[in-house]
């Protein structure tokens, strides 16, 4: 009965969507006279972002000015951005980045500041207050504590955009054949693990990224944040040779050892592969994957699906991160992305790009009674995102090497047995100690 309430809500979106404008905030917005302006957005090669490119191309055929899309590969933005971002006037007038890039951009004095433009009248946030206050910090404050968390100094310079935390997400279908029940607890977590492999030994208990760099750490923070750990403490000393440190790498050979194949070559789409196509019983990573869970076409296992809190260690706690949208200061036409910018982010836009499968980033998405028919992970995600954490991960210029070449080769060489978890972690330490160093921040004040 839910199912179908929920197949037929999901019909009538599709229906409503294809009769009505997308948005309809665009079409009282003041649009400049220059009509024949040409505007040029970065977008990511993530299926998601499909959506906001035929949002922007409601909003060009709304108001009559051309907006052009760029897409590139996620990883490959960050280099050409900070190229195209530091010239006299640059190429783009809207930009997605990672969360995790911000506080070098703003370093840099590359983003408009939206504090700034909002006072001046240039930028209307439809209430802001609205936005999940995690995210809404992970995505674009910077100037606060720590240099890139909210706080009295801080600015905004982002707003959220494809920003998400970490979930749990089960087979439901196998929990109810052995009668198991969702983990609350890293202890019942692993004893599941061991659990799968025996009942079902043709399938992967947890499915994990791992690949070398980036993607290894990310699924280390995650085990190493649920038991308290943190990469630095309040004098940038590095953390990351304690408890909590060595028992994610514990938890990540568990998880490799369970696998076929092993995780140490898997990045996030390998993962996400894993579980949507019935080959892994269970996932802990970003919620992103309900976004992937929801596609009729790609996921066999939509309605065999239910949804948990990312487990507790010693405390619950949750990634941020994903991406944000933002205007360059150097835009072309800086008015006109303004005022797109206000459009994509509004209360009313969100919820319809919701229906069609959009990441909800706003507290009233996740509360709406007929959006929680559609996709009950709301309920579930708007629990979790009490325990999102903004710093989850440190978001300062020094983070590019210390995740991808320290901790990103060390923790993969541990995961392979190649290190002890001790000694890889010292290693670590002594590296981020000496970039850290390099970079200032043990100078006397």
């Amino acid at each position: 009965m839910f199912s179908h309430r929920r197949r037929q809500l999901l019909s009538r979106s599709a229906k409503t969507l294809a009769l009505a404008p997308w948005i309809a905030a665009i079409t009282t917005l003041a649009w400049s006279k220059s009509r024949n302006q040409t505007l040029r957005v970065m977008l990511p090669s993530i299926p998601y972002f499909e959506l906001i490119k035929q949002s922007l191309k409601k909003i060009s055929l709304s108001t009559g000015i051309q907006i052009e899309v760029d897409i590139f590969p996620y990883l490959e933005m960050r280099k050409i951005q900070l190229n195209e971002l530091q010239k006299k006037t640059g190429k783009y007038d809207l930009i997605i980045l990672l969360t995790a890039w911000k506080t070098e951009y703003v370093r840099l004095n590359l983003l408009a500041d939206l504090n700034t433009e909002q006072k001046n009248g240039r930028l209307t946030i439809d209430q802001i207050d609205d936005f999940i206050p995690a995210f809404l910090t992970v995505a674009g404050k910077v100037g606060g504590a720590r240099g890139y968390l909210d706080g009295p100094r801080a600015r905004l310079y982002a707003l959220p955009m494809g920003t998400e935390t970490s979930i749990m997400v089960y087979r439901s279908d196998i929990f109810k054949k052995h009668g198991w029940k969702a983990p609350q607890n890293y202890d019942e977590l692993l004893a599941l693990i061991a659990l799968i492999r025996q009942r079902e030994p043709g399938l992967i208990p947890l499915c994990s990224r791992g690949a070398r760099g980036h993607q290894i750490t990310h699924a280390w923070l995650l085990h190493f944040n649920s038991y308290g750990g943190e990469v630095f403490d309040n004098d940038w000393q590095p953390r990351v040779n304690s408890a909590a440190g060595i028992k994610a790498i514990e938890i990540l050979k568990i998880i490799h050892s369970t696998t076929k194949d092993g995780i140490l070559k898997n990045n996030f789409a390998d993962m996400g592969n894993a579980f949507i196509t019935g080959e892994a019983v269970m996932y802990v990573d970003s919620s992103f994957i309900s976004n992937i869970i929801n596609d009729r076409v790609k996921s066999s296992v939509q309605d065999k699906v239910a949804y948990a809190l990312h487990p507790k260690g010693t405390i619950h706690s949750s990634e941020t991160g994903g991406f944000a949208i933002a205007v360059p200061r150097n835009a072309p036409s800086i008015n006109q992305a303004l005022q797109i910018l206000s459009s994509l982010t509004t209360r009313a836009q969100e919820k319809a790009m919701a229906r069609i499968g959009g990441i909800p980033v706003r507290n009233s998405t996740l509360r709406d009674p007929e959006l929680r028919i559609l996709f009950p992970e709301y309920t579930v995600l708007e629990k979790q995102i009490d325990y999102a954490n903004p710093d989850w991960r440190p978001i300062i210029p020094e983070w590019a090497i210390i995740n991808e070449e320290i901790l990103g080769n060390l923790i993969h060489d541990a995961v392979a047995g190649l290190i002890t978890p001790v000694a890889a972690l010292e290693l670590a330490q002594e590296k981020i100690r000496s970039v850290m160093r390099q970079s200032g921040y043990y100078k006397k004040r």
